[in-house]
């Protein structure tokens, strides 16, 4: 049977200022994109790709509906104290629910970024497309 959705090909991430984001998202990844020019630019993380497009023109308000792409962590804690030596802010605590712990940040352009540790007790579906 031909599957119509394979996997995520990409997740397209809108910016304001592509120098900017690049230098966030290297600094984040500590990866280099493998794709970049003026107005796109792609990383590569494990088998997904995050491809930020600039949008120059747009407008973050707190009415602006946004997605939130969650990364995967070993442990939440750990990951936190990492990425804030790395200049990345966290305005909440870290949400601990029956089904894992969460924490949210944000780019430069004020997209929301989050942290995902799934719980021990739960098997987390998906974890992996083949």
């Amino acid at each position: 049977m031909h599957k119509v959705i394979k996997n995520i090909a990409f997740i397209s991430w809108p910016v304001t200022d592509m120098e900017r984001a690049v230098i966030f998202y290297k600094n984040l990844f500590r990866v280099d994109p493998i794709f970049q020019q003026s107005d796109w630019a792609e990383f590569k993380i494990q088998d997904q790709r995050l491809a930020l497009h600039l949008e120059p023109s747009m407008t973050c308000t707190a009415s602006t509906p946004r997605s939130t792409l969650y990364f995967g962590a070993t442990s939440i804690e750990v990951s936190v104290e990492k990425l804030k030596t790395r200049g990345i802010s966290f305005e909440e605590p870290i949400q601990v629910f029956p089904y894992g712990k969460l924490i949210r940040f944000k780019d430069p352009d004020g997209n929301l970024l989050g942290l995902y540790e799934a719980s021990s007790k739960i098997e987390v579906p998906n974890t992996s497309l083949k």
